[in-house]
């Protein structure tokens, strides 16, 4: 349930949504990373490559409301249960995506209480979600982006059909494209 902290976004919905997952996809217990939290005030702050030295690009968050997005991939620190929005980068694995809203008006509870950092990622090959928009790149609905397109994970954390090249090797598909519509595609989650 979201806790909204403005009336105006009484509307808002969820942007990943399993459509095909009872039995195909698990909601998996995550931590969010050091690195999403200011160290002196505990509140959310926007990844960049000056916060975390692997990213090359800023970490998406939606214009005007200021919250990362469910449905945004993630990645798995080492070997810990750490999660942070996935870079674009092939040496990354990318793990699942992201179940909650984090930061700003949709927050799910993570700026206001340092001590929760317990999230969801959404896992599990063979499973349909639907993504609504902005929490994919807009490349996915164009032209080029046809029924069985690999995606990826874009350098800013949503979902891409543009390979990623840095890091030399292989890079891991994250989902394939089911469905385009305005405002919306489905996936068939591969990881």
């Amino acid at each position: 349930m979201l806790r909204l902290k403005n009336l105006s976004n009484k509307y808002q919905k969820r942007t990943c949504r399993p459509v095909y997952a009872q039995t195909q996809a698990t909601p998996y217990a995550a931590n969010l990373a050091s690195t999403f939290r200011d160290a002196t005030t505990g509140q959310i702050v926007l990844l960049t490559s000056s916060v975390d030295a692997t990213r090359g690009a800023d970490a998406y968050r939606s214009t005007g409301t200021n919250s990362y997005l469910p449905g945004t991939v993630v990645t798995k620190l080492g070997d810990s249960e750490d999660v942070t929005i996935a870079y674009g980068n092939t040496t990354e694995r990318p793990f699942g995506l992201l179940a909650n809203f984090v930061g700003g008006d949709f927050d799910e509870g993570f700026s206001g209480d340092r001590l929760q950092n317990e999230v969801g990622v959404w896992r599990g090959p063979d499973s349909v979600f639907e993504i609504l928009a902005p929490a994919y790149n807009t490349n996915v609905a164009s032209a080029g982006a046809k029924v069985g397109t690999p995606l990826y994970a874009g350098t800013d954390g949503r979902l891409t059909i543009t390979v990623p090249t840095t890091g030399g090797t292989t890079p891991v598909v994250v989902a394939y494209l089911v469905k385009k519509e305005t405002n919306r595609i489905l996936v068939d989650l591969a990881i």
